[in-house]
Parts: structure tokens; sequence; C-alpha cells
């Protein structure tokens, strides 16, 4: 009898051993990274150099002449925000060379890459050439929880005064976006998906909660009912920007933007 316990014993352990290198295994997935991304030349008309890991072998459709390939975007937060159309000269597992960035200098911009073998996106955030006066500064992002109840909590300078008519409402407005990559299913819904700002080309409809607001912090949580329809829900490992208008902009998302970047923890 000791001997056939023993043995169900040592099955079950070698069964936990088997899960746990699973676990490990997954914890261990590597993910695209973005360190560092570097604006040279002209404004109007950037050579752009985007390095970290992780990126992947060239995709076949690149490199490519007055672009915008699925597996890199370059959006101009100064624009609603809209993806530049621009050119690909080079693509490697740790560098990414692109040429004719239309941004001017002080814009805000948005930087993805997608590696289509590991299904994961990595995300920059910040500006091309000085940042512009007046416009706010990011200066760090924190994440709790996922799904139905997370919560962002936004930290920097010049956000302005709390917007009108947004503190504790549901809502969409010029002055706050999410911008989230689905790492289950990246691509498959609009490649990204959006929440806050709403304006064409760059609206998916998703309303947010303003918890509060002022000059050096924003605190949101509660997405809206068009929230987790589909693949719009911000799931761990995904990667996802803020994009925040000062509260006296006037503009309607088209000028005076900053942008951050981060991934949602496990």
């Amino acid at each position: 009898m000791r001997s056939i316990f023993k043995k169900k014993f040592l099955v079950l352990c070698a069964v936990a051993s088997l899960l746990a290198a699973a676990s490990q295994a997954q914890a261990a997935l590597p993910l695209p990274q973005i360190d560092d991304v570097k604006f040279k030349g002209t404004a109007g008309s950037y050579t752009v150099t985007i390095t970290g890991e992780n990126f992947g072998t060239s995709p076949s459709d690149i490199p490519c002449t007055a672009c915008s390939p699925n597996e890199l975007q370059i959006v101009n937060m100064n624009n609603q925000p809209h993806q530049l159309s621009v050119n690909v000269a080079s693509w490697t597992d740790t560098k990414i060379t692109v040429t004719g960035v239309a941004a001017a200098s002080g814009d805000g911009v948005r930087v993805s890459v997608y590696n289509l073998v590991l299904g994961q996106v990595a995300a920059w955030g910040g500006h091309a050439g000085v940042l512009a006066s007046g416009v706010p500064l990011i200066t760090s992002l924190t994440t709790a929880n996922t799904g139905k109840s997370i919560v962002v909590t936004v930290t920097g300078t010049g956000f302005g005064a709390p917007p009108s008519g947004i503190i504790g409402q549901n809502t969409n407005s010029p002055f706050f976006v999410m911008t989230t990559w689905n790492s289950k299913a990246p691509g498959t819904d609009g490649f990204p998906w959006n929440a806050g700002f709403c304006s064409a080309p760059d609206c998916n409809g998703v309303t947010m909660g303003y918890q509060s607001w002022s000059d050096t912090q924003i605190v949101m949580s509660v997405f809206g009912a068009d929230y987790a329809q589909g693949n719009w829900v911000a799931r761990p490992h995904d990667a996802f920007c803020i994009g925040v208008w000062p509260s006296t902009s006037t503009s309607n998302g088209t000028t005076g933007a900053t942008v951050k970047c981060k991934r949602l923890k496990k």
C-alpha cells in the first residue's frame, strides 16, 4: 500500500514540476521592447532610428517607400492622432531605420513595433525635436489591475485645471486618450484600439471615467459600455500609451499633445 501511495506521490510531484516549468517558460516569453527613439535631420522630414530588442526579422513588406505598414506605426499626436506615411529603410531584431517622418519639432509622437511571430507590440511615446512651450509633460504612468477594474494614474506637469464636465463622468474628451494593443489578438480589431479621445482618424468610441484631474496628476478608472466588446479590453502584457492635451486647448486634439507609453503588468 505504501508503495502505491509513494508512486502516486511521485507522479503528482512530476506533474507539478512540469506545470511549474511550463509556467516559467510562459513567464519568460520574450516581448518586443523599444529602448530608444532618436530623431535626426530636418523637421518635417526626420530620419528616425528605433533601437531595442525582439523586433523580429524584417517583415516581407519591408523595406518600403511612402508606406504605412501594420508592423510599424509612427503616429503624430498633433493631428488627432494620425499615422504617418514613411519610408522604412531597414529592419533587424534590434534596430529599425525610418526616413521621411513628417513631424514638426516639438510634436508628440507615438511609435509602435509589432513582432508578427511573437504576436506582441512594443510602444514608445515622446517628442520630435524640442518640447514646445505650453505642452504638458508626462513623467510617469502607473497602473493598478487590468480589465474592467483598471486604474491609470498619469503624473506630470502642465495638464491644466480639470476640463469642464468630465470628472466623475464616463465620456470621451479632446484632452486625453488611452491607446492599447491587444496582446491576445493584436491587429484583429484595428491595430490598435483607443479610448477617451474620439475624433477622426483615430477613433474607436470607447468612453472612460475620469476620477480626478489636476495640473500634475490625472486618474482614470472605469470604461464605458463599449469597453470589452470584441478585443477592446486591456489585458496583462498589453502595450499602451497615454496622450494628454492641456485642458486649455481649443484645438480638438490638433496641437499641444504629449504622449508616454508602458506595458501593463501581468
